[in-house]
């Protein structure tokens, strides 16, 4: 792997724990009763792994190919629907309401989503040999 590559990677992957931390922090802070900070730390929590497995898997993705990490950008999606199913189904089923689940995982989700793909378009710049 190339330096700029392995840069770019550990560059992209520290906003994404800081992310992960701010988003926890505001979990645990915001929500006034434990119905609703579970379901948000859950959900935060869940944002944060996937978010986490998906830089891996782009990273993995671009040392092969652009389409390879396009299918990847696929399959996480999938894996996200899945974890968002699952956790709003864990939450309702023990009484809690979603809206705090849903804030969540799609407010951590949303600013991840934003590293990821910035992370798809500095990496193939390097893979390309482009300008940095």
């Amino acid at each position: 792997m190339k330096d700029g590559a392995g840069e770019t990677f550990q560059n992209h992957a520290a906003v994404a724990v800081g992310v992960a931390v701010v988003g926890i922090a505001l979990a645990a802070a915001l929500p006034q009763t434990p119905e609703n900070r579970w379901p948000a730390l859950v959900g935060t929590v869940l944002a944060s792994v996937t978010g986490a497995v998906s830089l891996v898997f782009k990273r993995r993705a671009v040392q092969r190919s652009l389409s390879a990490a396009l299918k990847v950008v696929g399959l996480v999606f999938a894996l996200r629907a899945v974890a968002v199913a699952a956790g709003l189904y864990a939450m309702v089923s023990r009484g809690m309401g979603p809206w705090g689940f849903v804030a969540g995982f799609f407010g951590v989700y949303l600013v991840l989503q934003v590293v990821e793909f910035s992370y798809l378009i500095a990496a193939s710049k390097d893979a390309a040999g482009g300008d940095k």
